[in-house]
């Protein structure tokens, strides 16, 4: 639903942009142009909007049999064996966090640049409801909620930490939101540079270095 609306809202401020700059013609709207340009608050909130949501299912297991063939381990198996086998779904939004935050726009000769803070993973949600899990407990075994709630918790943090470091989402957050903003500009005939805060060090230490 927010999805819809999201896109909904960008489409919506494209389709005004266009309709300002036809009838009002280019002597009289050049200021109005210029303000929808540069205004920094029109490109937070594209911006925001513009979130990469990824679905996946996120997994553990947790087993005290070794699986070695040993009498020991099939004495365990039978009476002391305590495995777990966690599955959930999870639904992780990628995208720029600019509370607090300023970007930088300008204009010249028809183009814009704009700096942008990296894509980050936003919000992470496992859906407990929808969650699949299987256990085997040996004859001497009980059930332990305690052990069962603690694998959950290294479950969400596992998983939580691998979607922060995945490289591939984030550039994919970047090139949505390059898409959108570029749509935003699009009517007016502007072309746009959108750099992130990482590739603008990474352009900085390259040229330091030649």
């Amino acid at each position: 639903m927010r999805n819809r609306f999201s896109s909904f809202f960008i489409f919506l401020l494209i389709i005004i942009i266009a309709l300002l700059a036809y009838f009002l013609g280019r002597k009289s709207a050049s200021k109005t142009v210029d303000n929808i340009i540069t205004n920094d608050v029109l490109i937070k909130q594209i911006a925001e909007l513009s979130a990469l949501e990824v679905q996946g299912n996120a997994s553990i297991k947790s087993s005290n049999i070794t699986n070695d063939g040993s009498l020991s381990d099939h004495f365990k198996k039978l009476f002391l064996e305590r495995t777990f086998n966690i599955s959930v779904p999870y639904v992780a939004k990628y995208g720029i966090n600019l509370d607090r935050q300023h970007i930088n726009i300008e204009e010249k000769n028809k183009q814009v640049y704009i700096v942008l803070p990296d894509p980050k993973l936003l919000s992470y949600e496992l859906r407990m409801d929808r969650m699949n899990a299987a256990s085997r407990k040996g004859l001497f075994e009980s059930n332990d909620e305690e052990a069962y709630s603690r694998l959950i918790q290294k479950l969400y943090a596992q998983s939580k930490a691998q979607l922060e470091s995945n490289a591939s989402y984030r550039q994919q957050s970047k090139e949505k939101i390059r898409k959108i903003i570029q749509d935003y500009y699009a009517p007016l005939d502007y072309k746009v540079e959108i750099t992130f805060t990482n590739e603008l060090r990474s352009k900085v230490v390259d040229e330091a270095r030649q």
